[in-house]
């Protein structure tokens, strides 16, 4: 989930939680630190390589959350750790984090530092416009509502408790529909899409390819594309008559004979969750992560090239991580974390 509503989660509850008013300063408190656990960013000063591989980990752990807890609370000054209810807000905060970050399709390491399994919910998309609004418009109407702060701070969390609770309800409409039309998949996954939260990409993977394809329940509603530009709105195509809907079938990365013995491989199969296989040659082969790709397949990001190598000439296959168009790493030595420390 985006810093903004990191930051706005925490001040919720810091007006929430407590049943009497407390002072502003705390406020901003519980919003800094409920953006904390994303502090793993400065693992990009030591490579982009480092930061995804430990991102979400060791600061979005439940495990560790006692940890942080007691550090953050023996960080702060003498008379704010007279408060009772500092350590309660601190933890709430911290576990709201690693709440609204587990619902995305991203990953979370919730089990770190005994296991580097990404664990999603796949109920928001990344950043979702609406169920942000949920959480700033209350904080607004506290400004002129000094008295009922808490009461509005409450009827905020009833209000994103409903809309998890629509979301949840398509989830798993999305995931029926998609078993109905793949009862032999292996397994079947339904992805927030952005917008509005009655779009999704459902997936059905089999032995040897991915099949997929993108729908909205309620074309009607048109959520939040009017706040997007149109380049980007036109991006997201969705079905939306679901009696018809067309499917697209692309190679698994298992698919591909040896393919463990290529670079960069390891480390993609671990972070990527439906690796396919969009091009191959001679000279090159790439690799797309379905969670991160448009149906037209024409945004790049998270791809995995690798460029063959040439014994005649000597040259080594090299692999390369497509963070952006315009942004790639080297990830020729790189490997999937081990599965415990």
């Amino acid at each position: 989930m985006d810093p903004l509503t990191h930051a706005l989660s925490g001040a919720i509850l810091a007006r929430s939680v407590p049943k009497t008013a407390i002072p502003h300063r705390y406020v901003w408190l519980l919003a800094a630190v409920a953006m904390l656990p994303d502090i793993d960013y400065v693992l990009t000063f030591i490579s982009d390589t480092t930061y995804l591989r430990y991102h979400r980990g060791m600061t979005h752990s439940f495990l560790m959350l006692p940890m942080w807890i007691w550090l953050l609370y023996s960080l702060l000054p003498h008379a704010k750790r007279q408060q009772p209810f500092i350590p309660w807000l601190i933890g709430s905060a911290l576990l709201a984090h690693i709440f609204l970050d587990l619902v995305t399709s991203f990953g979370t390491m919730i089990l770190a530092p005994f296991s580097d399994t990404r664990a999603s919910l796949d109920l928001l998309f990344i950043i979702d416009p609406l169920f942000t609004l949920l959480l700033i418009l209350p904080l607004i109407f506290m400004l002129f509502l000094k008295k009922h702060a808490r009461a509005l701070a409450m009827i905020s969390l009833v209000l994103i408790t409903a809309y998890l609770s629509i979301v949840y309800y398509y989830h798993d409409k999305a995931i029926a529909l998609t078993r109905q039309h793949h009862p032999d998949a292996a397994s079947v996954h339904a992805l927030p899409q952005p917008f509005t939260p009655f779009a999704w990409m459902l997936v059905a993977s089999y032995p040897l390819k991915e099949v997929r394809t993108v729908i909205d329940f309620l074309p009607v509603f048109s959520g939040t594309t009017p706040l997007f530009p149109d380049s980007l709105v036109q991006q997201f195509i969705y079905h939306k008559d679901i009696s018809n809907i067309k499917w697209q079938e692309l190679p698994a990365m298992r698919s591909i004979a040896n393919i463990d013995q290529l670079p960069g491989v390891g480390f993609y199969r671990w972070f990527a969750r439906f690796p396919v296989l969009l091009k191959r040659d001679q000279h090159m082969i790439e690799f797309a992560d379905l969670r991160f790709e448009t149906m037209d397949m024409k945004r790049v990001a998270f791809r995995l090239r690798i460029e063959l190598g040439n014994d005649l000439l000597e040259q080594k296959a090299r692999a390369w991580l497509i963070w952006k168009k315009e942004k790639k790493i080297d990830v020729s030595e790189a490997t999937a974390p081990p599965t415990s420390w």
